[in-house]
């Protein structure tokens, strides 16, 4: 079994040893009503009772060593003013795991800073570790820690680089950490951070702790080895429905959730006022007349799908786009459906699937970003369709509509013209742009909110349209490419038929070369064009995508007046310092909560704000259902519905610290950080501290270091647990029956010394010079007797000798018996019969007694051994095989050696590699041989002795217990020159 196999008890059960969190578990069993039969026995399948667990978790003294002067109190800064919220959390949070789920804006990093403050203070090397999913957020982090906790900053580290130089260092010479959970998951894994040593851990945006993100695994890892150490989880949205919020309680090892918002009586004297306004946008006429003219041409399809029994019967007009997917899913994934049938509903669905994104986006983004879609899909199935490479008819009656080419007549027609706003809501928002910055005071800000790309651009182009002045937009989107369209001249190049000869080849590569060389030039002159335009880096930026750098300088050219308006998609929610901002236009909405909440949390924070919720189609619907479940939500969790994990309470319980209220002086140079805006500067000042720098060094010349020599990797493992390889012997109990027929233990004697073992390990335990009993004589000569039947080679199974040097030595030749004796023997193939010569005419294994100290110089045997052997061995009946050689044996001193034949098979491998001409036509000649006696149809039924070499011209057959007349003489030098000079297979 896997260790990620182990549920959380089996985790608990296997470290226990190692922690200070021991868990007793009390079942209690209630009885329950059940039914009986007329004889008052209970009906199968009724339980009579259930069963309640209840489980006592106490945590013993923790290992951390403590400052016993510091530990009395606990200080809260006053540097900003004391809110009483603020003070509460970070009360509860210093002694237990906890949950601070507050709305944007209202001090959570300033909870974080004073706790980790306040560990750095109790403990003498206890570390802390705040971790966030992003850069920017592990900067604003950096501010608040080393601007306002007072945290020394030479006891700071960032890691955020990609390279491990250094790290091990690090983590070992410093106290409080910033980093992302990525960092801290690998160097774990690598033995670089040692877990035990972890008091303190602060997690940001903490409902991204689900499934197997970092955060999770982490959290994991570190409970393996160390109970004793706090949590602060920091959110603004534990999570949209109750089972989020119960999966990031248990992977986070929570034990309270402290949740705020907006109208709670404790914050709501805190919060700036926001506006929100719902404003619901009317669908302009030609919207209506393109979703007409579409429902038309879909409605045989729907009415067949609904025939089908595979979709729901509706207006086409509400087909809905994520209903259809996952009916077409439902469909793949049954394997009960023909193969038929299940690709013809599911190309149906397919298109329901289609049509439902084209309403989505013609009813809330406007005719442009329909019709693109539109356009692409289109192209798409026509040009495969008519070359044949698509037989979907059921798509064809819906793209070959007529209808629907009036439909795209009236879209290019209304497309083309650059002044036409393709949806009401680009009404509203230029509306809104016009009230807000006329009389506005210089640094107000706008953000537009919406999902889609295509979206985004044609905002910002709507904009910069209105030709003021005083509103300069600008888009704010991800690093990924924006998705090229499907290009119909392309594909139709790549699948026309091709011709074979050379000729076609080359006209092929000439037509894309011209085809290559028309694109580039095409969209040089597109970039020329966009360039002229003001909003050349926003449509630069949405077919490119923004990289980390063209991020940063668009927020910081935001923050400075040069944009202020920024239309972002889902990447300007979270995770980004982008500043203050006076009103938010949310374009679009979406069913989270989360989302809803990031994007309307963006204002408000300083000063005032202002909330423009635009909503067409279904979306007031969508919004309102959101935020009613968010707040049903933190009803729940407030009225305990979550089921909470026990924490350590790490002080010792004897000891209450009471709250001290301190303004922390920071000291020049970190008084600095509060004044940086920009996150790599305040990361560059971060990491400049960690080295001992106050000044970017100059570049210097290369400096040849002497290679340092690794630090070996720690493995991390509980507390008294035998490290090393163990052998199988120790790992089980021995018992023996004493005189008494009890069993008793049998004491393992633990050595360092590693025994060699001997060929005669197994013949008995005592290795005494004594002789066998009576019994067991006879005992070993009924085993001997019943050996005596001759199995077949294949099934036999060679000894293997451990740490034994077997000398070859030379064969010498053998008295073979009559084959009488063995005639009806299932033996095949070569055997080697020993004569009654007894052991001395046997082979005998020479070895090394220099090197093998398991053997004395009189041999293997004690003369009593010896003596008893020689009586009872019967070599008439034992036969004598080569060992099968195992070449990639070794022992601790040298190779085995290898048997006589073995020996000489190795020997011919190798010269047939080296090319040995000599041993090819020694091989030649003994083909020869051998073709001649099989021709001659002459049997030889007895092995020959082991001097008998077929390379000699005298070669003797008197061994043999037949002859026949026509067996060549091979002594005849005339004869074996004929079968020489014979044709050969060679």
């Amino acid at each position: 079994m896997e260790l990620s196999d182990f549920d959380e008890d089996e985790y608990d059960s296997l470290y226990q040893k190692n922690i200070n969190k021991s868990v007793k578990e009390t079942v209690i069993r209630t009885a329950v009503p059940v039914q009986r039969d007329l004889f008052n026995n209970i009906l199968p399948g009724q339980q009579s009772f259930y069963e309640e667990i209840q489980r006592d978790v106490t945590f013993g003294r923790t290992h951390h060593d403590f400052n016993d002067s510091t530990l009395n109190d606990y200080i809260y800064p006053t540097n900003f003013e004391v809110r009483d919220y603020q003070f509460d959390i970070v009360k509860r949070a210093l002694f237990t795991n906890l949950l601070c789920a507050i709305p944007t804006g209202m001090g959570k990093t300033f909870i974080a800073s004073t706790v980790m403050l306040n560990f750095f203070r109790w403990t003498k090397t206890g570390k802390v570790i705040f971790m966030a999913p992003t850069r920017p957020l592990v900067a604003q982090q950096i501010k608040a820690c080393l601007g306002v906790s007072g945290i020394p900053s030479n006891q700071t580290a960032i890691l955020l680089d990609k390279t491990r130089r250094n790290r091990e260092d690090i983590w070992q010479e410093k106290r409080v950490f910033f980093t992302t959970p990525q960092v801290v998951e690998n160097d774990l894994k690598r033995g670089v951070l040692n877990p035990k040593d972890i008091v303190c851990l602060v997690v940001d945006e903490a409902h991204r702790a689900t499934g197997s993100y970092a955060y999770t695994n982490v959290v994991q890892f570190i409970n393996r080895f160390n109970t004793s150490y706090r949590i602060l989880a920091l959110t603004a949205t534990p999570g949209s429905t109750l089972e989020n919020v119960q999966e990031v309680v248990n992977n986070l090892t929570i034990s309270t959730i402290e949740i705020r918002t907006e109208e709670s009586e404790d914050i709501v004297k805190y919060m700036k006022h926001k506006e929100r306004e719902e404003v619901r946008i009317e669908l302009i006429p030609e919207i209506e007349d393109i979703i007409e003219q579409l429902g038309i041409a879909i409605t045989p399809v729907l009415k067949q799908a609904v025939e089908l029994g595979i979709y729901e019967e509706c207006e086409p007009t509400r087909i809905n786009a994520f209903v259809a997917m996952q009916q077409s899913q439902k469909i793949i994934s049954n394997p009960n459906i023909p193969e038929g049938i299940k690709w013809r509903n599911f190309f149906i669905l397919q298109l329901l699937n289609h049509f439902g994104q084209m309403l989505k986006r013609i009813k809330i983004y406007g005719i442009r970003t329909f019709y693109n879609y539109f356009k692409n899909k289109y192209n798409e199935f026509t040009t495969k369709y008519n070359m044949g490479k698509s037989t979907n008819k059921i798509a064809a009656s819906f793209y070959f509509h007529p209808i629907l080419k009036v439909m795209m007549k009236t879209c290019d027609g209304m497309t083309a013209n650059s002044q036409f706003l393709g949806h009401g809501k680009l009404e509203r928002v230029r509306e809104e742009l016009e009230v807000f910055f006329i009389g506005s005071d210089p640094t107000s800000r706008i953000i537009i909110f919406t999902e889609l790309r295509e979206s985004a651009l044609e905002i910002v182009r709507c904009v910069d349209s209105m030709r003021n002045s005083d509103i300069r937009p600008h888009i704010f989107i991800g690093q990924s490419r924006g998705k090229e369209g499907f290009d119909e001249v392309e594909f139709t190049r790549k699948h026309k038929a091709k011709g074979r000869k050379k000729v076609d080849r080359l006209s092929r590569q000439a037509e894309q070369e011209m085809l290559e060389t028309k694109k580039k030039q095409e969209k040089e002159k597109a970039k020329l064009e966009r360039s002229a335009r003001r909003t050349a880096s926003s449509e630069e930026a949405q077919i490119n995508g923004m990289n980390q750098k063209q991020q940063k300088d668009v927020i910081r050219r935001f923050k400075a007046g040069e944009f202020n308006v920024l239309v972002c998609t889902s990447i300007g929610e979270e995770g980004l310092d982008i500043g203050e901002v006076d009103c938010i236009i949310c374009y679009d909405t979406t069913s989270s909560p989360i989302k809803n909440i990031q994007r309307m949390g963006r204002t408000g924070r300083k000063r005032d704000g202002r909330i423009v919720l635009l909503f067409s189609s279904n979306e007031s619907f969508k919004f309102q259902q959101a935020m009613e479940d968010y707040i049903s939500l933190q009803k729940m969790i407030s009225q305990d519905y979550i089921e909470y994990k026990e924490s350590d309470r790490i002080l010792p319980k004897d000891i209450t610290p009471h709250c001290v209220k301190k303004f922390m002086t920071i000291n020049e140079s970190d008084e600095t950080v509060n004044n940086m805006e920009d996150t790599d500067d305040v990361i560059l000042y971060a990491t400049q501290c960690m080295l001992g720098k106050k000044v970017k060094p100059t570049k210097a010349k290369k400096v040849t270091k002497r290679a340092t020599k690794a630090k070996p990797k720690q493995f991390f493992m509980p507390d008294n647990v035998p490290t090393g390889i163990i052998s199988a012997g120790n790992l089980v109990n021995k018992y023996v029956e004493n005189g008494s027929g009890e069993l008793s233990l049998v004491k393992k004697e633990h050595s360092n010394e590693t025994k060699a073992p001997t060929m005669l390990d197994k013949i008995g335990d005592s290795s005494s010079s004594s002789g066998m009993s009576d019994n067991d004589e006879d005992e070993f000569v009924q085993r001997k007797k019943a050996k005596t039947t001759i199995k077949p080679l294949s099934k036999q199974k060679s000894p293997v000798f451990h740490n034994v040097h077997l000398n070859p030595v030379k064969s010498e030749p053998t008295a073979v018996p009559n084959l009488s004796e063995i005639e009806n023997s299932s033996l095949k193939t070569r055997v080697e019969v020993l004569g009654n010569q007894g052991l001395s005419n046997t082979k005998r294994i020479s070895t090394d007694q220099e090197n093998s100290p398991s053997y004395t110089k009189s041999g293997f045997l004690t003369p009593d051994e010896h003596k008893y052997f020689k009586e009872h061995y019967e070599p008439n009946s034992a036969l004598s095989m080569d060992l099968i050689p195992n070449f990639e044996n070794h022992t601790k001193i040298s190779k085995i050696r290898h048997s006589t034949p073995n020996t000489a098979i190795i020997k011919l491998f190798s010269d047939l590699r080296s090319n040995n001409v000599a041993r090819t036509i020694d091989m030649n000649r003994t083909n020869c041989i051998a073709k001649a006696l099989h021709t001659s149809n002459q049997s030889i039924s007895t092995s020959m002795s082991s001097d008998l070499s077929l390379r000699s011209h005298t070669a003797s057959m008197s061994q043999s217990t037949q002859t026949r007349e026509d067996v060549p003489d091979l002594s005849n030098e005339k004869v074996l020159d004929d079968i020489l000079g014979s044709d050969s297979d060679f």
